[in-house]
């Protein structure tokens, strides 16, 4: 029988985004297999959901950035939560959660990062979870273990026979884009894009776009959007800020654009996808492609933009067979390789292999002052950035 174990989970932020939705349905199934669970993150939008899935959510403070305080507010807990583990989501709750839990021998730090870079400074004796083939290889020379697990998909939440309330109606060709609207991995970019395609594409079909989300590049995405609803005397692109359930605006598209986890949704949903990355970087989902998206992750980097897109796009919208065959291949892809349920049985093997692992008394703090050593040239260079960009 499997050990019950007490958990505290900690998202970065609650802000709508695949790392943190990914922790906190993972932390949902950890709950429903008898485990005790806590989130601890600041107050977001997401904290609906936490609440919704029946978790107990400690709010903390910031954890975007290294923070005494969050440091602080997490060691009050794992006193009195009696913690085994503490997993954290993305660099700045696993650098601090690293540096709290070092005199604690009895509670066990697990990291996960999501992101499509891996830092540097993390510390390296503590367990890695990383999202892609490519960054579990560039993480071979740590010390500790670095596990595999691509976001996982809650395939009975996320699949084609749910039906959440609609948000909108058009009778053509609907592309939808669920996302975060920031300049963080080059989406707002990609959202600009999207728009430049659609509105290419609408001179000779009937589409629109969709895009759910918000971020601080939001104003740059509303200008370009009247711009193109108005050159078109008719709305082709509807913003619908931040839906506190996406799954409608996956459910009512023919064709997705994402990257990550909302790419996964995407396929969950049983439509084609079009994958999104950086610096133009536009690609189709197909058997042929799915190897590389294995390796990388469901993003890359280097494309021709709006142009791009607009190929990609129109392959798709003049053959109606071929955006139901490869929505449905897609969402087998997802039930048989990114299933919720399949990855929260490895992550308890993961929590286990952490408990069980014994390590030299002396590994700990050497991690740490190296840790410490590289977070610092990190910070150094990116004030230096800085001062050259002003």
């Amino acid at each position: 029988m499997m050990k019950r174990m007490r958990v505290i989970v900690c998202p970065h932020e609650l802000a709508m985004g695949g790392s943190q939705i990914n922790a906190i349905e993972l932390a949902a199934k950890l709950k429903a297999r008898g485990h005790d669970v806590i989130v601890y993150a600041p107050p977001g939008p997401l904290g609906k959901l936490v609440t919704e899935l029946g978790l107990e959510h400690v709010a903390s403070p910031d954890g975007t950035r290294m923070s005494l305080a969050w440091m602080q507010g997490l060691g009050r807990l794992v006193k009195d939560h009696g913690a085994d583990i503490v997993h954290t989501y993305e660099w700045a709750p696993s650098l601090g959660a690293a540096w709290r839990l070092l005199p604690i021998a009895k509670t066990h730090l697990v990291m996960t990062v999501l992101s499509m870079d891996l830092p540097d400074f993390l510390p390296t004796h503590v367990p890695l979870i990383v999202g892609t083939e490519a960054l579990r290889r560039h993480a071979t020379r740590r010390r500790a273990p670095v596990h595999l697990m691509e976001p996982p998909i809650d395939t009975d939440l996320n699949s084609p026979g749910s039906m959440p309330p609609m948000p909108f109606n058009h009778a053509g060709l609907v592309v939808s884009m669920v996302c975060r609207i920031t300049d963080e991995l080059d989406k707002a970019d990609g959202v600009l894009q999207a728009i430049e395609a659609v509105a290419g594409l609408a001179v000779e079909h009937d589409i629109r776009l969709v895009i759910a989300g918000d971020g601080e590049a939001m104003g740059k995405v509303r200008i370009l959007a009247d711009d193109a609803n108005g050159q078109s005397n008719r709305e082709i692109v509807r913003l619908l800020g931040t839906l506190p359930d996406p799954r409608a605006a996956y459910h009512q598209s023919d064709i997705c654009l994402g990257m990550g986890s909302s790419a996964l949704k995407a396929l969950a949903f049983g439509k084609p996808l079009i994958v999104q990355g950086a610096s133009g970087y536009w690609k189709t989902l197909t058997p042929e492609t799915l190897p590389e998206f294995e390796l990388q992750g469901f993003y890359g980097r280097g494309g021709s933009g709006a142009a791009g897109l607009g190929q990609e796009l129109g392959r798709l919208c003049l053959d109606d067979e071929l955006r139901q065959r490869l929505g449905t291949w897609g969402r087998e892809v997802v039930e048989e390789k990114y299933s919720l349920s399949s990855a929260v049985v490895a992550l308890e093997k993961i929590y286990l292999e952490a408990m069980a692992a014994r390590t030299n008394r002396f590994i700990g703090p050497a991690s740490m002052t190296k840790s410490a050593y590289d977070f610092g040239k990190f910070i150094m260079a990116r004030r230096i950035r800085a001062g050259v960009a002003s």
